[in-house]
């Protein structure tokens, strides 16, 4: 068992470009798959052909799988609305100029209605921060929320990230909602469900600030862990401090600003908002150490191997030689002295 858990240590430091590729590669595969398959823009066959090369081609090199994305996404988008595939478009085009090194969050941050019906919503947030740094952290929560959120209400569900988990996501009601809207109706309806009135608005904006600094917050502590003696109270402390942010941002603040009374905030609310950061904060727990494994040190199978025959031959009876041999001085097997050769010439004299 241990020489198994040393193998997969050693393969994924052995091929570490391609494990670290492979996340992002699948969520791009994924993405496209889960898309088409709303639309049915391509037959099966086409779909997992086109797949197919998004993963080999984000395995390869990640930007060009993400292009490859983008322009696998342009039909199937199209075929909901011209006006929200050009909008999508551009945001995805305009993420791969600004971050053409961080596709991994890219993806993340693209993935987040897919963890939201899970309760994994604020992985993107935890990871992105614990992976990346705290500012990447703040991005990737403040844009993961607020892409959630603008999904949410496009499909029809209340924009609140508390309660989320207890919706489903209908893409059909988004599809079709947006077909016959023009330009102006799919801003709009993209827009109200996030300000129906100002107190909706404010509480949205400090929902979405409250998950910047949960990503901050655990962040902020990311680059220390690595140097502490106990690198899991680190670990400890930055999901705490996530949960502070996400909790003052989504709970603490609101009520402070009587954007909702503390009798309208129900106890299945807070539980609901505890559970949710609890899983997320378990699993990025999990990561954090199955990364810590996969980076240990670790010999080489073909070193230990040949250590291992070597010992063996140097233990065998057959070798005639006992293994105490072996701590023998150096100065036993040197030549012999002038004085030896000396009186070996006198002895044949003597003869």
């Amino acid at each position: 068992m241990g020489a198994l858990r040393n193998t997969l240590a050693w393969l994924y430091q052995r091929y570490r470009p391609f494990f670290d590729r492979l996340p992002a590669a699948v969520g791009m595969a994924l993405l496209f798959t889960l898309v088409e398959h709303s639309t049915g823009a391509f037959p099966v066959e086409w779909r997992t052909f086109i797949a197919a090369v998004i993963l080999a081609s984000g395995l390869a090199l990640p930007l060009a799988g993400y292009i490859l994305l983008i322009v696998a996404l342009a039909y199937p988008l199209f075929t909901i609305s011209i006006y929200v595939a050009a909008l999508a478009l551009s945001v995805l085009i305009i993420w791969a100029f600004l971050f053409p090194r961080h596709l991994t969050a890219v993806v993340l941050v693209l993935a987040v209605p897919l963890l939201a019906p899970y309760r994994f919503a604020p992985l993107v947030p935890l990871l992105a921060g614990l992976w990346w740094g705290e500012w990447a952290g703040v991005l990737a929560g403040m844009g993961g929320a607020l892409w959630l959120k603008l999904f949410a209400g496009m499909c029809g569900a209340t924009p609140d990230l508390t309660r989320l988990s207890a919706q489903t996501l209908q893409a059909e009601r988004l599809m079709t909602r947006f077909h016959s809207a023009n330009s102006l109706q799919t801003l709009l309806w993209m827009w109200e469900p996030l300000a129906p009135h100002p107190q909706a608005l404010l509480l949205n904006i400090l929902e979405v600030l409250g998950w910047g600094l949960a990503g901050y917050g655990i962040g902020i502590l990311c680059h220390r862990m690595d140097r502490m003696a106990r690198p899991y109270l680190g670990l400890l402390a930055g999901l705490s401090a996530a949960l502070l942010g996400a909790g003052l941002g989504s709970l603490i603040a609101p009520l402070a600003l009587g954007l909702f009374s503390p009798s309208a905030l129900a106890i299945s609310h807070i539980a609901n908002f505890l559970i949710e950061w609890g899983i997320s904060g378990v699993a990025t727990a999990i990561l954090y150490m199955a990364y810590r494994y996969l980076n240990r040190p670790v010999i080489p199978p073909s070193f230990r191997k040949g250590r291992a025959a070597s010992g063996r031959s140097a233990e065998s009876p057959s070798s005639g030689v006992q293994s105490g041999a072996l701590a023998m001085p150096l100065a036993s097997w040197s030549s012999p002295s002038p004085e030896e050769e000396q009186e070996d010439i006198i002895m044949i004299d003597l003869d």
